[in-house]
């Protein structure tokens, strides 16, 4: 698996407090087939800004001569969104994208989605960039309007799921989203949002098991794999199924309209 997800640097934000536990993270991880992690502590959220880069490469790379090569570290972020996101691209405000490529990972609240967040997601496309939205399936308004959810993918924008939300660790609600939207073409990569060792541990056997039964390998593959390999190598996803939800109108319609669907994004 290659976890484009995973808050594994130490003293940062709400993930592991010390060193020692972001070592055994990465070491479970590797024992349970993570292959990759892209670190991605939050940024421009609350308490929680990162904005120094410099800083969280010097603890990346602390943590490097801890574990070793295995897995592989790379940088990235999980940059809580704000209508401002293109211009904080544009000036290197703070913002990592993930392993170096033009993929940036985008969270919303649990309980909200902001007015108005088509056009900044609009614009940063763009721009260049790719945005991938963090478990939507956690979000209370992404679930009540998963049409929504589906306006921003035909926009272009791309889906992250969390292991543990398949598996029920986050709820029935989140579960049930999950799932439907693995099967509904609403989801493009699974990963852990891995935050320590003890009640948001890096799982991900049971998961992956369980789409493989509910979606077929190959989908599973291509969720923990296929396309989380394209987004740190930088290349277009290769695994993009049509969302199957009724699209919505307002200015993503136009946009649909006037553009047409892309099936194979080039960044």
């Amino acid at each position: 698996m290659i976890d484009i997800h995973h808050h594994c640097l130490p003293a940062v934000d709400d993930g592991p407090r010390e060193m020692a536990e972001a070592v055994e993270m990465c070491r479970m991880s590797r024992d349970a087939g993570i292959e990759t992690i892209v670190a991605t502590p939050h940024v421009l959220r609350g308490r929680w800004q990162n904005t120094s880069r410099h800083k969280l490469e010097t603890i990346l790379d602390s943590l490097r001569e801890k574990i070793g090569d295995a897995p592989r570290l790379v940088l990235g972020s999980e940059y809580f969104f704000a209508h401002d996101m293109a211009e904080v691209l544009r000036t290197n405000g703070g913002i990592v994208p993930l392993g170096g490529s033009r993929y940036v990972l985008v969270e919303f609240a649990a309980q909200a989605i902001p007015p108005l967040i088509e056009q900044p997601f609009y614009q940063v496309q763009l721009d260049g960039w790719t945005p991938i939205i963090a478990h939507p399936e956690r979000n209370d308004v992404f679930r009540a309007k998963p049409e929504l959810l589906a306006r921003l993918i035909q926009l272009g924008a791309k889906t992250q799921i969390t292991c543990d939300s398949v598996t029920g660790h986050f709820g029935p609600e989140a579960e049930r989203a999950a799932l439907e939207w693995i099967t509904g073409g609403l989801v493009h990569i699974m990963s852990t949002d891995a935050h320590n060792t003890g009640r948001r541990p890096p799982r991900v056997a049971a998961a992956i098991q369980r789409v493989r039964e509910l979606a077929g390998a190959d989908v599973a593959e291509h969720l923990t794999r296929t396309n989380p390999a394209a987004v740190i190598e930088g290349r277009g996803l290769e695994w993009e199924p049509e969302p199957q939800v009724v699209r919505g109108g307002g200015f993503l319609k136009r946009v649909w309209e006037l553009f047409g669907h892309r099936e194979n994004r080039s960044h």
